[in-house]
């Protein structure tokens, strides 16, 4: 014996006229339940039915079942502006082929995926799942207003060194702007998104174009330069040392985890390792010296005792046989004041580092993009943060109760 089922469509305007279920698929005739009663075009209410059509709708699936309502779409003709005007749905928004609620429910699915494979899932074309998703996603990324503190930093999205510039809070991670490129005037055209409401402060590494723009955008703005590229310099310039004496040394090839690995956080049979490359070569156990004394700058309490640490370690790294801690040395005088603003804002540039990996990831799990506005909406939107069984019995829908 079959059983019915009974279930509200959750659409309280419209009355059920007649139903039609298939192995997968359930087709409802419905129209709505009370006529317009003033019309569009002039507000008045001397209206008469002109005519009737049928308009096919994608709703959201029922027991597994995909659902598609032929809504009885009613036209009125006004008396007073001669105006022929269908009647308007609150459950279907005007020019669309899917209700509200489906398309709120493509654009969840989407977050986290690929477009792909929510078309699959939802037996939709790509094109209209990937229309309706960017689409919302337009409406949902808001250019919200900064904390006063900002990061600036690029990632790469394609071989052949293709950089997006991208700019986050700081305070929230949210990603502000991002565009194309890395230069100079790419990175202008962002900076004049802050025109109404300019940072504070903005963390950046050491790269020219980023600076230029930032002093003739925003002349206000302190400027941190990001500690993690300081010591990073640092280590590059261990690396030089030991890629040198590899040639008198071939165990350096693989010692370079080693080297450049805290001395504190070594295990034992790594700091073993350490003690036999320093006996073997005075000059590379001096290098990692300079490398772990560096370290202890940015232990320094305040501005004043951290400058005078840069001064004698900047002293020390000249007197080395090194060049390419003597190239550090360069570095560290040229952008020394902005260095040194790190100990009066302590900001790092952290959050912005790891919102590039999700831009990493993001860009993987899509496998890649064409369009990079879109690219760039996804970010925005995905980047900045963080069913029923089926059954074989009959489905009946009925109205919803008012």
């Amino acid at each position: 014996m079959k059983t019915n089922i009974c279930l509200p469509l959750g659409l309280p305007e419209f009355l059920v006229l007649k139903q039609q279920v298939q192995k997968d698929v359930i087709y409802l005739e419905v129209e709505a339940k009370e006529p317009p009663i003033h019309c569009v075009c002039c507000g008045f209410s001397n209206l008469k039915r002109h005519d009737q059509r049928i308009r096919k709708v994608r709703d959201l699936d029922i027991l597994d079942k995909t659902l598609y309502l032929f809504i009885h779409v009613k036209r009125w003709r006004c008396h007073d502006c001669i105006e022929v005007f269908s009647e308007p749905l609150c459950s279907v928004p005007a020019g669309k082929h899917q209700t509200y609620r489906f398309r709120k429910k493509v654009f969840e699915m989407c977050v986290g995926t690929t477009i792909s494979y929510v078309s699959r899932k939802l037996k939709v074309s790509y094109k209209t799942v990937e229309r309706i998703y960017y689409d919302l996603a337009k409406e949902e990324v808001n250019d919200s207003t900064s904390s006063g503190v900002i990061g600036i930093d690029e990632v790469a999205v394609r071989k052949g060194h293709s950089y997006e510039t991208v700019i986050t809070d700081i305070h929230t991670g949210t990603v502000h702007e991002m565009g194309a490129n890395r230069d100079y005037d790419s990175t202008i055209r962002l900076f004049e998104s802050f025109k109404e409401n300019p940072p504070s402060v903005v963390v950046m590494d050491m790269w020219k174009p980023f600076f230029k723009a930032c002093r003739a955008m925003l002349p206000d703005a302190s400027i941190v330069i990001d500690k993690y590229h300081v010591v990073q310099k640092v280590n590059l310039a261990l690396d030089a040392v030991r890629k040198t004496k590899s040639k008198e040394l071939k165990r350096l090839k693989k010692g370079r985890f080693c080297l450049l690995k805290r001395r504190f956080r070594l295990t034992e049979k790594q700091f073993e390792r350490l003690d036999n490359y320093h006996l073997e070569s005075d000059e590379l156990a001096y290098a990692y010296y300079l490398k772990e004394w560096f370290y202890d700058f940015y232990e320094q309490s305040n501005y004043e005792a951290a400058a005078l640490f840069l001064d004698q370690w900047i002293l020390e790294a000249k007197r080395s046989p090194f060049s390419s801690f003597h190239e550090v040395c360069k570095t560290l005088e040229t952008w020394k004041t902005h260095i040194l603003t790190y100990f009066e804002l302590p900001y790092t540039n952290a959050k912005t580092e790891g919102t590039n990996h999700k831009i990493k990831n993001r860009k993987r799990i899509s496998y890649g993009f064409r369009n990079m506005e879109n690219f760039r909406i996804r970010v925005k939107l995905e980047c900045s943060k963080s069913q029923s069984s089926t059954s074989s019995s009959p489905v009946h829908i009925v109205d919803d109760v008012a």
